[in-house]
């Protein structure tokens, strides 16, 4: 078997110009053509252009300057289309804040990047919560001697008025408002003072914990716009699609391959709500004959849900042709749904990661069921991934061994802001000798280890086997939580599910599932000591006895079904019941949260057995 080693083509060269090149090019061409549509209205090409060109002058007025960070703490607005832009002609870097943050994140993320510059809306709005005042959520920081002391470095605070009234503005001391700036700007054009060029990082995006240990991927205009450019290649994007954009802006999924891709290809970027809202998601996609739709298998499923409930079929959604799915493994399942009730046999599924800028591989149009279901598709253009060894990083495997994958090419990130450290544990640097011959470029390379997981297939395919600290090792013996996962979901009355690996003396781990049963579902506890009840709010789970008939569901026939397909090795020890999985705010799984709950209840058996009967809150 040949080593497991891809290059993606070449033969299209990579662009060589910054994000506000790019603007420029496309402004002169579609100076008419929607750019932004959301609840609030539409900007052209030419507006955002304009406003873009007034929101530098205001910042450079207020001190700052190119490399100056920018942190950026609001929804899907129309206006965080405008700051990018602005930021990428000054040539300040955008670093997206999480909405969901504290005041304690909030204050240690601006300060761990020395922010000169605090973006804020007046509302916050999280999915399925009414909106919050920023002035509530991060009142501390706000008033200017407070500021001082908890944010420092920050220069200046801009403040957009998002509210459903106007808001108090004396609220917000010492900000320039998003409006006022746009109306005492009218009119003025940007003039650059510094030469940018297309290897200066524009974004900073933080990947784990702002409090602890945090990590801040630095990403380049190159790497973002060539990513943005090469994965709408790959949907075939033009000037005429309409792109429902689901997933948060402050997330690389969405600003590269939402706001980048389609402004790069001159194109309409749909934002249905500041958060996510599945009825929003619906109701943009037919109010506005959205063409292209992104999203992660949680929100993908949320959309389904609401379209159910209001008896929608595949017609209602006709007008979609493809869309990206991505940040998890996709359950088969999910896929045929998506294709039998919204249109999407064009949905392709997308690997990437923040430190990759972010998209790494797709499937392709013409690819096949198990293809789609099976893999994440062919390595895009200009971008190399190859197997290692989980043990030696240098140990090149062969196709169709599993090992960890690693990620070479012009996407790559900068390195971790001044954490020279994990820069090093995460981009390895290799000689010819290391590489063996594999890679035809000359000199030193530089590869990202990922942490995940992985296999290249015999026909080139990449597939995704899972995190690697994820993997349970029972006995001796690798378990992967995705081959269970995908299992379970074809159960008609399962909604959600989660494996994670707990503790034991006798197998080192065992394998824990945690189970969202179907709303009509009828869970069995009878005699089952190894089953456990994790009730939330006012509506548990309805339980009945082995006597009942009907939709019942019991941990013995889950046991069943993972032992008549993927052994008994695989089928789970325990088995939690719960209405919620805990969710990071794009939609992937805590799992480590999941463990710790399996680990407090297993203690809790231990010390009273009594308790695996009764039900507790999650």
């Amino acid at each position: 078997m040949a080593p497991a080693y891809v290059q993606g083509p070449i033969d299209v060269p990579l662009v060589e110009e910054t994000i506000a090149n790019r603007l420029a090019t496309v402004v002169a061409k579609y100076p008419d053509r929607v750019a932004v549509l959301s609840s609030k209205g539409k900007l052209t090409y030419s507006q955002i252009d304009l406003q873009s060109d007034a929101i530098a002058i205001s910042l450079r007025d207020s001190g700052l300057r190119p490399s100056d960070r920018v942190a950026i703490c609001i929804g899907n607005l129309a206006e965080y289309v405008v700051l990018i832009h602005a930021c990428a002609k000054l040539g300040a870097v955008v670093v997206p804040m999480s909405t969901a943050y504290t005041e304690v994140q909030l204050v240690s993320a601006i300060n761990h990047i020395t922010a000169s510059c605090l973006v804020l809306s007046t509302d916050i709005s999280l999915p399925y919560k009414s909106p919050k005042s920023a002035h509530e959520l991060f009142g501390g920081i706000i008033p200017k001697e407070n500021r001082r002391n908890k944010v420092p470095s920050v220069k200046q605070l801009l403040v957009i008025d998002n509210s459903p009234s106007r808001c108090y503005r004396g609220a917000f001391p010492d900000a320039l408002w998003f409006d006022d700036v746009l109306n005492e700007k009218s009119g003025q054009k940007f003039q650059p003072q510094t030469k940018l060029t297309p290897s200066d990082i524009i974004n900073i995006q933080f990947t784990s914990g702002t409090t602890s240990s945090p990590k801040a991927a630095c990403l380049t205009h190159k790497g973002l716009l060539n990513n943005a450019i090469i994965t709408g290649n790959r949907l075939n994007l033009t000037e005429l699609d309409v792109l429902c954009c689901v997933p948060p802006i402050y997330h690389a999924f969405a600003l590269s391959l939402g706001v980048l891709s389609t402004m790069a290809f001159g194109c309409t970027l749909l934002l249905p709500s500041e958060s996510f809202n599945p009825k929003a998601v619906v109701d943009s996609i037919i109010d506005h004959q959205a063409t292209v739709i992104y999203g992660v298998p949680t929100m993908f499923l949320a959309e389904l849900e609401e379209a159910a409930q209001r008896g929608l079929g595949s017609s209602s959604f006709s007008s979609l042709r493809t869309g990206l799915i991505a940040g998890s493994i996709v359950p088969p399942v999910l896929r045929a749904k998506l294709k039998e009730r919204m249109n999407l046999s064009g949905l392709l599924n997308m690997y990437g990661m923040t430190e990759l800028s972010p998209s790494v591989s797709t499937t392709c149009f013409d690819d096949d069921v198990e293809k789609h279901h099976n893999t994440v598709g062919t390595v895009l253009p200009h971008t190399e991934i190859r197997i290692v060894s989980r043990d030696d990083c240098h140990q090149t495997l062969r196709k169709g061994e599993r090992g960890e994958l690693l990620i070479g090419g012009y996407l790559l990130m900068k390195g971790y802001w001044e954490d020279e450290k994990r820069t090093l544990e995460a981009l390895v640097m290799e000689t010819g000798a290391h590489r063996g011959g594999l890679c035809p470029s000359q000199g030193p390379k530089t590869w990202l280890r990922t942490g995940d997981e992985a296999v290249i297939r015999s026909d080139g395919r990449l597939q995704i086997t899972g995190r690697i600290k994820d993997i349970i090792i029972r006995g001796g013996e690798n378990i992967y939580p995705s081959e269970i996962e995908n299992l379970l979901l074809q159960h008609d009355l399962i909604n959600g599910v989660a494996v994670v690996g707990l503790p034991d003396d006798r197998y080192g781990e065992i394998i824990a599932a945690f189970i969202i049963p179907h709303e009509n579902a009828l869970v069995s506890q009878h005699h089952d000591t190894s089953a456990f009840d994790l009730r939330t709010g006012s509506n548990p789970l309805p339980c009945v006895d082995s006597r009942a008939t009907g939709t019942i569901l019991t941990g013995e026939d889950i046991r069943c079904m993972v032992r008549s397909t993927l052994g008994k090795s695989s089928a789970p020890k325990y088995i939690f019941w719960t209405s919620k999985i805990p969710l990071t705010a794009t939609g992937k799984t805590e799992k480590y949260k999941l463990r710790e709950i399996g680990e407090i209840e297993l203690r809790k058996r231990a010390e009273d057995p009594a308790v695996g009967q009764q039900a507790v809150r999650s």
